[in-house]
């Protein structure tokens, strides 16, 4: 079993005295709350509903497909909001199930099913193997009448592709949606009389609006198909004949007639012999509304395909701009036909001369030679109207050129290759000029070589002149009536800045009219990316296709552009971005492992992909562990190569050769690696890994892209690899064993615990968490020691502290008999917990009398041969925590060597120190069931330390006393402060606080005790002083004067004593009155 799910093909043992129903219920305890409770149940794999108007109704079919995740009972949603079924679901297979209707008439998700799925036979408490189930469900929905229009509302599972075909019977529905729906096209034509929309969305709320119009219900009853074959023949420079062949079919019903749009200016030419399967009339008088329009009229009804021909004429007898005439061709548009495409061929005289724009709703086809005799272009069209304005010229000498381009763009300069193709006429004999708009030419080429010759431009000429040669008899003869000139130049443009982030090229224009559509290839250098820029280019067209066909044959990058025949100025707007190189590599090691060898044979498989590099070499991180001699082999491609070592302050590294192998580069590395101990009582250990170098490869400004990598250890037993950061975290996968990904870049050092690596003959008790608690009365001590340890020890001993009895053993919760002699106890060690971490727990009790005392030692058990641990990977171990129980009216003063676990909390109106770790929790990181709790009234202490608790001395004292002590001395200093003002100066307060401030910084828990247990103290003091002035104010006071001599009151002055004047100038407030009552008789 591994992570709570029983592994296919695993050994099985038997267990005694352990049922089938103990395992399972043990199982759904231990293992089944280690679910994610976010892992959905289920999933969908699809939801289709098939939905049919039938009234003031609609009936829908759903069909839903799930795949179970889990086994046992889970809640599909099926939605049908405001639906009211016509039967129950069927479900295949057959499973069982429960419709859950909506409750309290809240229908706004809908009805649900729970069902119920089975578990894997063979394999228990295993879920089901993922197969899909199918649901059924038929249901009836009112439809909502909103005068023309009817609207359907309900809901279909949220979050889920959802597919719905609705049927009405009824043609020349309108549909609308609310929502994000997408309406599909139909793979076939609904049925005759019936409208059908077929539509997706993402689930949730269905909501439909249809409504009819009685006149595209008439257009849309018949649905026709044409396929247009037209040929426009220039026959004369103001005359142009189009013949038109149209294969019109029908989608839907048959048809016997269809109406054609031709161009305004077109005059239909009748046949010399008629057709006799359909007849074609044009309309008259047809106003600007419907234009020039023809109608085809057929013999009998069908649904095609049929084939007819029309041909029409238009001429231009004044010429225009230039002696230019004008003609808008391919306009052959059957009215209601929503699917036309076809082609459109352009042919011409010999005599007269074509020029057109490129259309934006034509792509140009190729024309094989001698397909058609004088054909000038031929265009592809997919809709209609489609048009195509030319404009013809008669041959007057005139030259004919098409040009072909391949421009290369860098980051300083472009370089520019143009073929120019000239069809001449015999009696042409004019200098072949190019304008060059810039471009600085390097090289031309003349074929034939003997027709033209290069004349280097003079001065500050932007011009490529090429005189011809004399054409002879025999070539005249041989070429008549036209000859052909190919001449090749290459030429280079430096841009205006370095590294632009967009260029605006000057075109160079061949003065001779264009011959065809120009193409340009752009080809950009391996630095540097490019991007057409519509808004700043004249005259250019981007070809999508041909981009996209040349990107195929590997020329990246490369865009395809066609240049417009009639412009005067063309200019070519590219936006440029530098290229970064890159460089990605991925890795896969397998690690073989034997148990006592501390040697491990590593395969190494490296693949780096290079984008725009090409590296020469590959260097490899050679770790410290791994000796140059241990490097077994070295491939490249398939290929054995010798790598060279490279010592240097930093590392020593590894270079092997790449130059006789092409890209990507597979490199495989065979070496052995020694196995390092990082803890040899958890059985960890470490290896090092081969690793790239790439230094060298982001000095040259080339990013690395790391994959992660897939390590596998070839082991006799399950390997855990360790994650030595918080910044990784290992993935296994379930497909190849003892396998995990990790980052390719930080894979130098891996960590692995692997316990078939420790010798068997180990006994040591490697102890990772310890817990005693001493329960504590006025005469009676029970202490328990808890232990969570690790140990292949077949028995083990334990030492008592001295003077204890009734002593429990329990071994992972099962009380286990023992031997002792004197204070040790042994016991045999019966079985191992599964998680690899077993739990002691030992019980005892001291002699009765032995109950909590002012200052006690406290001491746990100590096992022998036992050492601490250092906790799972990622947590500290080896902690011990002592837990101190003890009467409501004791409190536990301090542990000697421990650490206080214990903050001080504000509750029932005073200050309490509360642990910080209950008991529950304690017995949960002991991993041990809970117990019987104490009374809320008992005081509770905590304290931890590293290690096994040892002679720790515990002073306590009880709260009545501390109270009494604390609160006695406060009470004495305010009355001594009250009753003796001497007291009352600054040398002693500032003693008194400083001493309370050093109390509080230094021992903070003891401030707040003494705070608190002085409040009583304080308080007395304070009611004291109070009730003294209030008596004191009520006493009488009398006073007796009388007369004196002036010697008298002289006498009777006070006189300052010796010690006032040395620096108390205060007169004493205890001086008697200066006057006193006499005779009233004077001397």
């Amino acid at each position: 079993m591994k992570d709570g799910v029983i592994t296919e093909g695993a050994p099985l043992e038997t267990v005694i005295d352990f049922p089938a129903e103990a395992f399972q219920k043990w199982y759904q305890e231990f293992y089944r709350p280690s679910v994610p409770r976010e892992l959905p149940k289920y999933a969908f794999d699809g939801v289709r509903a098939e939905i049919t108007v039938e009234g003031n109704n609609a009936r829908i079919h759903v069909t839903y497909e799930i795949v179970p995740s889990v086994s046992g009972w889970i809640q599909v949603p099926l939605g049908l909001r405001d639906a009211v079924p016509r039967s129950q679901p069927v479900i295949r297979p057959e499973i069982d199930f429960k419709l859950d209707r909506p409750a309290d008439n809240n229908t706004h998700d809908g009805y649900s099913l729970w069902c119920h799925i089975p578990e894997e036979e063979g394999a228990p408490l295993s879920p089901l193997k993922q197969e899909s189930i199918t649901i059924e469900a038929s249901a009836v929905i009112p439809l909502t009448d909103r005068g023309d229009e009817w609207s359907l509302e309900t809901n279909l599972p949220a979050d889920t592709k959802c597919q719905v075909e609705i049927d009405i019977p009824q043609a020349g529905a309108k549909f609308s949606q609310q929502g994000n729906m997408v309406f599909k096209s139909l793979t076939e034509p609904p049925p005759p009389e019936h409208s059908v929309q077929l539509l997706e969305f993402a689930g949730g709320p269905l909501n439909l609006n249809w409504r009819f119009d009685e006149q595209s219900s008439i257009e849309q009853a018949v649905q026709l198909q044409v396929i247009g074959e037209l040929r426009a023949t220039a026959e004369q420079e103001d005359r142009v004949t189009t013949v038109a062949s149209l294969e019109v079919s029908s989608k839907t019903i048959p048809f016997d007639s269809f109406d054609i749009q031709i161009d305004d200016n077109a005059d239909y030419i009748p046949p010399t012999m008629p057709a006799s399967n359909y007849k074609v009339q044009q309309i008259e008088n047809q106003g600007q509304r419907f234009g020039n329009r023809l109608h085809v009229e057929l013999s009998e009804p069908t649904k095609g395909p049929v084939i007819v021909s029309v041909t029409t004429r238009q001429t231009e007898p004044v010429p225009g701009d230039r002696g230019k005439r004008q003609f808008t061709l391919g306009r052959f548009d059957v009215v209601g036909s929503e699917f036309q495409s076809g082609d459109l061929t352009i042919a011409a005289a010999n005599d007269v001369h074509v020029m057109w724009d490129t259309p934006q709703s034509m792509r140009e086809r190729t024309i094989r030679s001698g397909e058609i005799p004088n054909v000038r272009a031929s265009y592809d069209y997919d809709h209609q109207p489609a048009f195509l304005v030319i404009n013809t010229q008669p041959i007057q000498s005139t030259a004919r050129v098409k040009s072909e381009y391949e421009l290369s763009v860098g980051t300083l300069d472009s370089e520019l290759v143009g073929k120019f193709t000239y069809r001449l006429p015999r009696t042409y004999h004019d200098d072949l000029v190019i304008d060059l708009n810039g471009w600085n030419v390097t090289r031309t080429r003349v074929d034939p070589p003997d027709a033209a010759q290069w004349q280097p431009p003079e001065g500050d000429s932007d011009q490529l002149i090429l005189p011809l040669s004399p054409v002879t008899s025999g070539e005249a003869i041989a070429n008549a009536p036209y000859r052909t000139i190919t001449i090749e130049m290459r030429a280079r443009r430096d841009h205006a800045q370095r590294d632009p982030e967009a260029i605006q090229l000057p075109w160079p224009m061949p003065r001779a009219e264009p011959w065809g559509t120009d193409m340009v290839m752009v080809i950009p250098s391996d630095d540097v990316d490019i991007r057409y820029q519509s808004e700043k280019s004249t005259g250019f067209q981007l070809d999508r296709s041909q981009s996209q066909a040349v990107e195929l044959t590997g020329k990246r990058g490369t865009i395809v552009l066609r240049a417009a025949p009639a412009q005067d100025n063309l200019q070519l707007g590219l936006a440029l971005s530098p290229i970064v190189p890159r460089l990605i590599i991925s890795n896969k090691a397998r690690v073989q492992l034997q148990a006592g060898n501390q040697q491990s044979l590593v395969t190494q498989q490296f693949r780096l992909e290079t984008f725009h590099s090409v590296p020469e070499k590959a260097i490899f991180d050679l770790p410290m562990g791994i000796d140059t001699s241990e490097v077994l082999q070295a491939k490249v491609n398939d290929v054995e190569v010798a790598g060279r070592l490279i010592d240097q302050m930093n590392g020593r590294m590894m270079e092997y050769p790449l130059g006789e192998a092409d890209p990507p580069y597979r490199i495989e590395l065979s070496y052995t690696s020694p196995i390092e101990t990082m803890n040899a009582d958890r059985s960890q250990y470490q290896l090092y890994l081969m690793t790239p170098q790439t230094s060298e490869l982001s000095a040259a400004q080339i990013d690395v892209d790391f994959k992660p990598l897939e390590l596998t250890f070839d082991a006799p037993e399950e390997v855990d690899v360790l994650s030595p950061t918080q910044k990784w975290q290992p993935f296994a996968t379930a497909l190849l064993p003892n396998t995990v990904h990790i980052p390719g870049d930080q894979c130098q050092l891996v960590e692995f615990s692997a316990p078939f690596l420790v010798p068997k003959t180990d006994d040591r008790v490697v102890v990772d968490f310890h817990w005693l608690q001493v329960a504590l009365t006025p005469d009676e001590r029970r202490d328990r020691a808890v232990f969570t340890l690790r140990t292949s020890a077949p028995k083990l001993t334990i030492t008592l502290p001295q003077g204890v009895s009734d002593t429990e053993v329990y071994w992972n919760g099962s009380e286990t008999e023992y031997a002792q002699v004197d204070n040790k106890i042994t016991f045999e060690v019966s079985e191992h917990s599964d998680t690899g971490e077993d739990l002691l727990d030992v019980w005892y009790r001291y002699p009765l009398g032995t109950g909590i005392q002012s200052s006690m030692q406290v001491e746990s058990p100590e096992i022998e041969n036992a050492i601490i641990g250092s906790g799972h990977p990622g947590k500290d171990g080896g902690y011990s925590y002592l837990q101190i129980v003890s009467p409501g009216n004791w409190m536990v003063l301090s542990a000697a060597q421990m650490s206080e676990e214990m903050d001080w909390v504000w509750q029932n109106g005073r200050y309490r120190r509360t642990p910080r770790l209950d008991q529950s929790q304690l017995e949960q990181l002991a991993g041990i069931k809970a117990t019987s709790e104490f009374p809320r009234g008992m005081d509770r202490a905590l304290y931890s330390t590293i290690g096994p608790i040892r002679g720790v001395y515990i002073t306590s004292a009880k709260l009545s006393h501390l109270m009494l002590l604390f609160s006695g001395i406060s009470l004495g200093t305010l009355l001594l402060l009250f009753y003796v003002p001497q007291s009352r100066n600054t040398l002693v307060f500032g003693a008194a606080a400083i001493g309370m401030i050093s109390l509080a910084v230094v021992y903070p828990d003891f401030a707040v005790l003494i705070g608190q247990m002085s409040a009583i103290g304080i308080m007395l003091a304070i009611v004291g002083i109070a009730l003294y002035h209030m008596l004191s104010s009520r006493a009488p006071v009398r006073s007796a004067v009388r007369a004196r001599s002036s010697s008298d009151s002289q006498a009777s002055v006070p006189v300052q004593s010796t010690s006032n004047s040395a620096g108390h100038s205060a007169v004493s407030t205890t001086s008697l009155p200066a006057t006193i009552p006499s005779s009233g008789q004077s001397r």
